[in-house]
């Protein structure tokens, strides 16, 4: 996996984020013209949330992925993520997550903020859980084709922070982990009903 620059620590970087996050529920948000870095991803972003509630989301459609950070931490990249920073999504995300109590979003963890984005990316939330793992079933919306053998990641997420990523043959052997596909050259190696299954980036199921 590709190395990238170092991190806030997973603690800071939360409360950071709960800040952001309130600071939109009282009116405090829109385009930071004094940040030095903006735009950050594309001229006249949406900067609602600097930082993403979703953090780490897992999921590749929203244009983020596992690296290794210069101290040899698994983060999720979100550099090629705009999502968060698109107008219309930005304001749906202040909407699902206002229906909340702030000492809610406080103590909830991360598996209730992913199905909240689930619901806004899919319509539902597409995630299986099952006794010893939970399944992010995200190929849904891709062509995808069934192979004889594969392999998945299983991810652990512990404060918001990625603690752990192996690759797994058989989802019996997961251990209360998340499963995501294998992302590769512009393919998702994961499994679908039960299946180990290759799926293409660039072709969607309409």
């Amino acid at each position: 996996m590709e190395e990238m620059k170092d991190t806030p620590t997973p603690t800071k970087l939360r409360e950071r984020t709960l800040k952001d996050l309130f600071s939109v529920f009282e009116g405090i948000y829109g385009p930071s013209f004094e940040c030095r870095y903006y735009p950050c991803h594309f001229s006249g972003q949406d900067c609602s949330f600097c930082y993403c509630p979703f953090y780490p989301c897992l999921i590749y459609d929203m244009g983020g992925e596992i690296k290794v950070s210069s101290d040899g931490n698994f983060v999720w990249s979100c550099v090629n993520c705009w999502k968060i920073h698109e107008k219309d999504f930005s304001e749906n995300v202040m909407v699902a997550l206002s229906r909340y109590p702030r000492q809610r979003i406080v103590e909830e963890d991360w598996f209730f903020f992913n199905e909240i984005l689930q619901e806004l990316l899919f319509g539902d939330v597409v995630g299986i859980r099952d006794e010893n793992y939970y399944l992010l079933d995200i190929l849904s919306d891709k062509v995808c084709e069934e192979i004889d053998d594969g392999e998945v990641l299983a991810v652990k997420v512990d404060n918001f922070s990625i603690t752990s990523v192996r690759k797994i043959k058989d989802l019996k052997s997961a251990e209360n982990e998340i499963i995501i596909p294998v992302k590769s050259k512009g393919r998702y190696y994961g499994v679908r009903d039960e299946s180990f299954v290759v799926c293409y980036e660039d072709r969607l199921v309409y």
